[in-house]
């Protein structure tokens, strides 16, 4: 018993049919034939059975079928490892990233993959989310990850959804709406909101998800989430910020996470996002993989 007798009793079992399985495979019926008898000798039972020409399995059949599966997923990950690390070495991989992921997120996920893949140089380019939109659809970088509240939309990108993305308002542990055990959508809107930059599209997404107008006079556009940090910590104001960007500071208790009600569930989404006429590198394919294995093992 080999790995492609394995792969054949696979596709058997998937085609009902040991014609389409030959055409599949570039073998003949008869190859196809002797493998699955081979593997019916093996385990000393009958795996398949003809109902009007159709192919299926029998019981005994359909109880390999999930361990066949198993072993065959097992060996493809194996090979694909052993060819990652053979082909990564001296590979360089660029992204562009928002703030909140490229900051808050991929750090860690940078330092575990080149743990990984010692020989890889990662660079990680942080900026606006409308610029790594604008770099992707230039082909600037060949891939990218940003944090929006509804999927991208441009015609020649392509996006998946890598994780949730929650928003907060915080404010200083100072602030008199850190001492209540809740506050209102009124109390809200008469504080100084601060947000990264003009653009930004969280107070779009904000006034929609609330129904609130916050006065423009009101908001004050900072430049980057660690500029409105400070002045959060500072008492300048109050932000609405990613709940990732600010759990050092809610551990040391310098910045308090305001209670809002009624509460508005306000969650943003992290993409990666590439160009539809760009396939991604067989590098960049690894470390988009490694990504989403590692957010999805953090939920």
């Amino acid at each position: 018993m080999n790995l492609e007798t394995l792969e054949t009793f696979l596709n058997v079992a998937r085609n009902h049919s040991f014609t389409q399985t030959a055409a599949e495979m570039f073998c003949s019926q008869a190859a196809v034939s002797i493998r699955m008898k081979s593997l019916e000798k093996h385990f000393g039972a009958a795996l398949f059975e003809r109902d009007n020409n159709r192919i299926g399995l029998t019981k005994e059949g359909k109880l390999l079928l999930p361990y066949v599966k198993t072993v065959m997923e097992t060996m493809r990950s194996a090979e694909k490892e052993l060819y990652a690390s053979q082909n990564l070495k001296n590979r360089e991989i660029r992204f562009a990233c928002s703030s909140t992921p490229g900051t808050y997120i991929f750090p860690p996920i940078i330092y575990a993959f080149t743990a990984k893949y010692p020989f890889v140089n990662i660079v990680n380019h942080v900026e606006y989310t409308h610029n790594v939109f604008e770099d992707i659809e230039a082909k600037v970088f060949p891939l990218g990850f940003v944090s929006q509240p509804f999927p991208p939309q441009k015609e020649n990108l392509l996006y998946e959804e890598l994780m949730d993305d929650p928003l907060v308002f915080c404010a200083s542990a100072e602030n008199p709406l850190s001492k209540k055990s809740e506050v209102t959508l009124e109390d809200l809107v008469k504080e100084n909101l601060m947000t990264t930059n003009p653009r930004s599209s969280i107070i779009k997404y904000l006034e929609l998800g609330s129904g609130l107008s916050f006065p423009k006079e009101n908001i004050q556009a900072i430049g980057n989430i660690e500029g409105v940090k400070k002045c959060v910590v500072d008492n300048k104001g109050i932000g609405i910020l990613s709940a990732l960007a600010i759990e050092t500071e809610r551990k040391y208790g310098v910045i308090k996470v305001l209670r809002v009600h009624p509460p508005l569930g306000l969650t943003r989404k992290i993409y990666a996002v590439f160009h539809k006429d760009q396939p991604l590198s067989f590098p960049e394919e690894i470390f988009l993989d490694f990504a989403k294995n590692y957010v999805a093992d953090l939920s």
